[in-house]
């Protein structure tokens, strides 16, 4: 950072201290429990508004659309590391959109780690990007209303006319907040069932159903196939049935496919306490860690953190784990055995649910050029620019014309059931909302949950840890 953008002294003390509480599991879209670490968001969001973002100052007011060729303008687009194939197609999006408008200068700004801590920390110093990916389970849309982090885009999508339809409805809701709009959906992911194909063929097992809607995948039926494709020489397990995915949302989608909640909602849809402890959560939670503990279909922990989760699946020494679409370019690297996607198990739920939501493309209040940042926002927003992600396989499109499109479905790779990407957004459960939860998430949740993972307290007491430790945080504001 230059030093005439360096942080005061009390800014920099909170956002070190928010880098120094440790968070496995939070991640954009339920990360693979290897990278989920790498990707561990901040202990709080932003305390503060920008200086320049006071959390009284008005809307911006949509202008006529700027005429191109005028002053020189240089728009910053912070966004992290996905995969070296993400920062070649951004690049090439700054390109383009800078060949379309002659005086813009798309300055590209990757940032490899800590991503999360990183936009904290240019938000603080009152120094935002332009446009950014935003982490709505990062930065809780609450908050960013409350410290007016982000342009409004009401007046913008109105003047323009700007097509909202094209995306999933509730994929817009997640940006959208007492009535106003403050992002652009990127994506719409989710937590799907990876398993080898071919190892299931060679138990004589039948593939787990891809239908979203067929219940007879149940847990009991999964744990019977996580049993059989267990295998042993002695006392050392040769391959394991299953791999427990520690992130957040695959292991909270366990509780949702169960009947349970992650927190209690009031009608406006803000968290109000932990719902853990009821006895359809709890039951997942133990359901999980038995798994590991109980019936010894998945690796431990630290077998899986020496050896790499991604890697105990690609090498044939896990049959089936959970992961999100993104994911799918890194799978498209196996080439020793055929894999594919299904649904997730089915428990006391009537309806599956799982965790997502997905990210978004915002400016930043703070921005000096509102006009041409709504402009780089609808391109980066756009059906063309959904498909250059998708052609590179690591997104799950918010776009109903991209996620049903040849080019997302296409039969010649894998994974053969595509179709149940698209079809488990309809089954996405949005990540709690409150002001708060990345704290009651990080120091509270995140915390209690090591203690599930190591086998050390059983999945009541740590709901019940939870609860006590947490209710009082939502209660306090």
């Amino acid at each position: 950072m230059n030093d005439r953008h360096k942080v005061s002294r009390r800014e920099f003390l909170k956002i070190a201290a928010a880098a120094g509480v440790g968070l496995s599991g939070l991640t954009a879209c339920g990360a693979s429990p290897q990278t989920a670490t790498q990707t561990a968001a901040p202990a709080d969001a932003p305390t503060e508004a920008p200086p320049q973002a006071a959390t009284d100052a008005p809307a911006v007011t949509a202008a006529p659309a700027a005429v191109d060729g005028g002053e020189p303008i240089t728009l910053t687009f912070v966004v992290d590391t996905v995969n070296e194939a993400h920062v070649k197609l951004r690049d090439e999006w700054a390109k383009r959109f800078s060949e379309s408008h002659p005086n813009v200068t798309v300055d590209h700004q990757v940032v490899p780690q800590d991503y999360p801590i990183r936009i904290q920390t240019l938000f603080a110093a009152g120094t935002p990007p332009d446009i950014y990916r935003y982490l709505q389970e990062v930065t809780p849309i609450v908050t960013v209303v409350e410290k007016n982090l982000h342009l409004q885009l009401d007046d913008f999508v109105a003047r323009d006319s700007y097509d909202l339809t094209d995306f999933r409805p509730d994929a817009v809701e997640l940006y959208r907040w007492d009535g106003h709009l403050y992002a652009l959906p990127r994506d719409y992911g989710h937590q799907n069932l990876f398993y080898n194909v071919d190892l299931l063929q060679e138990a004589g097992i039948d593939p787990p159903t891809a239908d979203w809607a067929d219940t007879s995948f149940t847990f009991d039926v999964f744990l019977d196939m996580a049993r059989k494709l267990t295998k042993k020489e002695g006392e050392r397990t040769t391959q394991w049935g299953f791999l427990v995915n520690r992130g957040w949302r695959p292991w909270a989608s366990w509780v949702y496919n169960n009947g349970g909640a992650v927190v209690e909602k009031n009608d406006q849809g803000l968290a109000t306490a932990i719902a853990l402890t009821d006895p359809k959560a709890v039951a997942a939670l133990q359901f999980v860690q038995d798994l590991m503990y109980t019936h010894a279909v998945s690796p431990r922990p630290d077998i899986e953190s020496e050896m790499g989760g991604f890697e105990l699946f690609a090498s044939g020494r896990v049959a089936m784990m959970i992961n999100n679409p993104s994911s799918v370019s890194q799978y498209r690297t196996i080439e020793a055995f055929k894999w594919d996607i299904a649904t997730l198990p089915i428990g006391g739920a009537t309806r599956r649910g799982a965790g997502g939501g997905g990210t978004g493309w915002a400016a930043s209040a703070g921005t000096k050029n509102p006009e041409m940042a709504w402009e780089f926002l609808k391109f980066v927003a756009s059906e063309e620019a959904e498909l250059d992600e998708v052609r590179i396989g690591a997104t799950t499109p918010a776009r109903v014309s991209v996620v049903t499109s040849e080019t997302f479905l296409d039969p010649s790779k894998p994974p053969a059931h595509a179709q149940a990407f698209a079809d488990a957004q309809e089954y996405v459960v949005r990540d709690p909302v409150h002001e708060l939860w990345p704290e009651v998430f990080q120091r509270v949740v995140t915390t209690n949950m090591d203690q599930l993972w190591s086998g050390s307290k059983s999945a009541a007491e740590v709901a019940e840890a939870i609860k006590a430790a947490g209710d009082p945080l939502f209660a306090r504001s």
